[in-house]
């Protein structure tokens, strides 16, 4: 039980001091990373093709956290509309001259991956006694230090290379503080 408080406490006060509000677009150029609350956002145009009255490209989206430590988003239901209703996506790229023609995309997602908690209850069995169960549950989404996270997918364009805008989810920022 002390587990749960100490876990719900931490979670809400994280919660109080950095609200996640998505961010407005920022453009992304080619093979350049723009960097936005320590996270190094790019893409690379990985194969293109010319066909008829369109250009299709291969497109790999990435971030990369630089940020000296763990990014942590504590899941909050107003954020959802900004990233197509994925609690677990931490920032939106949108090529702004892709047509989607052919049922292929305009942009995507970058996801992070779900960091659980340890919770401890107890419950009483059929015969009246008290039991205790451990498990896991989930407190959010964590973009470790060092990591890069990238997706894939199929643009077409009208004319030119694809051009890019990324819209971010903000991260609340825990360090390390043992000694």
């Amino acid at each position: 039980m002390k587990k749960l408080i100490f876990s719900i406490t931490i979670i809400s006060l994280l919660s109080i001091f950095k609200a996640s509000y998505a961010q407005e677009f920022t453009d992304v150029l080619e093979n350049k990373a723009v960097n936005i609350d320590g996270v190094d956002y790019f893409y690379v145009i990985t194969n293109e093709s010319k066909v008829k009255e369109y250009n299709r490209f291969e497109v790999t989206i990435s971030a990369k956290n630089v940020s000296g430590c763990q990014l942590i988003y504590i899941n909050q239901n107003k954020i959802l509309s900004f990233f197509e209703g994925d609690p677990s996506a931490i920032a939106r790229f949108e090529c702004i001259n892709a047509n989607g023609k052919r049922l292929t995309s305009k942009g995507g997602n970058l996801k992070a991956k779900p960091f659980y908690v340890p919770y401890s209850r107890t419950e009483k069995t059929a015969d009246g006694k008290t039991r205790t169960i451990n498990e896991n549950i989930q407190g959010g989404y964590i973009f470790p230090h060092g990591r890069t996270i990238s997706n894939s997918f199929i643009i077409l364009t009208d004319e030119g290379r694809p051009r890019f805008k990324v819209r971010t989810q903000n991260f609340t920022d825990l360090t390390n503080t043992a000694n």
